[in-house]
């Protein structure tokens, strides 16, 4: 390891961060490794406790790395690759991957369609509409928070089927003969409130990918509306693009 040059126009805790971050990507640290403590990384890289202290909290928040009390800090470069060019359902993306996911209900209700909703949707202002707010974890670790809007027209009673770790998309197949094949999706970064903050064991205010999303079923008729927020610091979106 070698000191961080003295660049006005890098700070140390940048050079640090960059640095760390490098040996990551290249596999010279792997996720569960230990890293030096404040006191190792200041003496290694020529820099002071609060510089290498700054540094760590920036790669904690942003999920990299794991700091334990009394135990020091680790590399978590564990996130979940999730694709969101792709449409699939939760479950199966999951099981794809050789995770196991699970799914908490945590509220079950029933509403009149908003202006917003009913645009969304393209259905008049006040429909009557089924909604399920749950919460997603894959490997039993809190990973996103998922809303669901769809008009009771299509799903009459769904609720009666809805349980925890089961597939919305499995039902409105299996029961409604409705098969979802493609979505308009919109992400954007945000940061999570205290409620959101509990349920996704993180700290408040932490920041999170919203995603809202419209899905359409064969006949290309929107059929449900739905949003997420999901952590950014285990969570990475990708895609893979054909240029030509």
């Amino acid at each position: 390891m070698s000191r961080l040059e003295n660049q006005e126009s890098i700070p140390f805790y940048k050079q640090l961060k960059e640095k760390i971050m490098e040996d990551i990507e290249v596999g010279k640290l792997k996720h569960g490794d230990k890293l030096p403590s404040e006191r190792d990384l200041a003496l290694q890289y020529g820099i002071s406790r609060m510089t290498a202290r700054h540094t760590l909290s920036i790669l904690e928040r942003e999920g990299l790395v794991e700091r334990r009390v009394g135990a020091g800090t680790f590399v978590s470069n564990n996130k979940i690759q999730m694709d969101f060019i792709t449409f699939n359902s939760f479950t199966n993306d999951m099981l794809g991957k050789g995770l196991t996911p699970s799914t908490q209900v945590l509220s079950i209700g029933h509403m009149e369609a908003t202006p917003f909703l009913a645009e969304r949707l393209q259905i008049p202002v006040g429909e009557n509409m089924f909604t399920v707010k749950r919460l997603r974890l894959v490997d039993e670790r809190p990973i996103a928070i998922e809303e669901s809007f769809i008009p009771e027209r299509y799903c009459r009673n769904i609720e009666e089927h809805i349980t925890d770790n089961t597939s919305l998309y499995q039902i409105l197949e299996s029961v409604y003969g409705i098969v979802l094949v493609k979505a308009k999706e919109y992400l954007r970064v945000t940061f999570s409130e205290e409620n959101e903050s509990k349920l996704l064991r993180i700290r408040t205010e932490s920041p999170c990918i919203f995603r809202e999303a419209v899905a359409f079923d064969r006949n290309n008729k929107e059929i449900e509306f739905s949003t997420s927020l999901t952590r950014s610091d285990i969570v990475k979106f990708y895609s893979e693009l054909n240029l030509k």
